[in-house]
């Protein structure tokens, strides 16, 4: 499927879908549960959400999360494990899941699904239905889940969306068999680090409409949290502590982010750090992968804040990784004239998308001859964009 991810403008639509999905909640036993390459917060937070979600009406849930997650976010696996949620963390692991139906959250489009070979096979079997539940909107999208079973619109992340099917099934009092609370402090905490993360705790927000529901959705949750945990316990009990614990970064990744700061560029638009083949090489001898792409992210997002527009990070993958040079980009959350998903469109990538503040994107290495002059023409001509918008 090619269709570019639109928009659901309809409620009638969304009650439409959401209906079709219950009715696969309710009618079957076992579920697998995918996201997307390199998971960040929002993508591991909507799968274990939708795994408490399921975990509600008695079903056997299975999570495949190969790629590394970050320090900071193994409170999520901890609750896999509170609840008795699988995951299967090992690649080579050969996933038979007939029957299953597929759960694809957070992912932009079918080339960025977490998959190994047999996975692939299931995605690629017309017979087995897919559920998907994304946020990503526009060109650089396309749809991976089945007609009628995308529950994909505008909104500050997946989990955002997660919160949205999980009341609308709350409501409903045959979907709520009523022996126990139907909304957990986990799934509150899920939802929530998700919706915190992804919109920098909504400074990442474009419109009214997405504030609206960013201030709804946040606030639903965020006294559900607090509701539900124990006072005198270390545990998170709201969106400023689960945004702390997501920021703050390990004693390894500060190192790395003090090695990576050395090579910081300055222009009045943008601040950069753009890391050579030899560079790159030195930063994964040191540190290990999830490690780099976490302070990769830090840093375009403090870039971004220090430049007033833009900040941007890009290191080369090692040879045993990927054959691409990796880009972060990400715009101050006060500058709104530009969404970075045009940017991307108009410096002709196809490989890499995101939202309107924060986009990835590869470029193979055989295509790059010199970093740095590679990098000095794409702040060039992001610059000519930014002066375009100004005028």
């Amino acid at each position: 499927m090619t269709d570019a991810k639109t928009d659901i403008n309809s409620i009638t639509e969304k009650n439409r879908i959401v209906r079709n999905i219950a009715g696969l909640i309710f009618s079957n036993h076992s579920f697998l549960l995918l996201g997307h390459k390199e998971p960040d917060a929002d993508s591991i937070a909507s799968m274990v959400a939708f795994a408490l979600l399921l975990s509600k009406f008695h079903k056997e849930v299975t999570i495949f999360l190969t790629d590394p997650v970050i320090e900071q976010l193994n409170y999520l696996l901890a609750i896999c494990r509170y609840n008795s949620i699988k995951v299967i963390q090992d690649h080579n692991i050969d996933v038979i899941k007939d029957g299953s139906i597929l759960v694809i959250l957070d992912t932009p489009k079918p080339d960025m699904i977490m998959a190994n070979p047999s996975v692939a096979n299931m995605l690629a079997d017309p017979s087995m239905r897919k559920i998907e539940l994304d946020h990503h909107i526009g060109s650089d999208s396309s749809y991976i889940g089945d007609p009628g079973y995308r529950l994909v619109f505008h909104a500050s992340s997946t989990c955002e969306i997660v919160g949205y099917l999980s009341l609308k099934l709350a409501i409903n009092r045959e979907a709520n068999s009523g022996d126990e609370e139907f909304f957990s402090r986990n799934m509150a905490l899920s939802i929530l680090t998700g919706i915190v993360a992804d919109s920098q705790m909504g400074k990442y927000l474009k419109t009214k409409k997405q504030r609206w529901y960013y201030n709804i959705f946040s606030t639903i949750f965020d006294k559900l949290l607090l509701e539900k945990t124990v006072d005198g316990r270390k545990n998170m009990k709201s969106m400023e502590n689960i945004f702390e614990v997501i920021q703050k970064l390990s004693n390894k990744e500060e190192e790395c982010y003090t090695t990576m700061k050395e090579y910081l560029q300055k222009t009045p638009s943008i601040h950069s750090i753009i890391l050579g083949t030899d560079e790159s090489e030195k930063l994964f001898c040191s540190y290990e992968d999830e490690i780099i792409v976490n302070v990769s992210k830090s840093l375009a997002d403090e870039l971004s804040e220090a430049s007033g527009k833009f900040g941007l990070v890009a290191y080369y993958d090692p040879a045993s990784l990927s054959e691409f040079i990796q880009f972060r980009l990400r715009r101050n959350a006060r500058y709104t004239k530009l969404d970075l998903r045009t940017v991307i469109a108009y410096l002709g990538i196809t490989n890499g998308g995101g939202h309107p503040g924060a986009v990835g994107f590869r470029v193979k290495k055989s295509d790059v001859k010199d970093i740095t002059i590679y990098g000095r023409e794409l702040i060039s001509r992001i610059q000519d964009l930014l002066a375009e918008a100004e005028r």
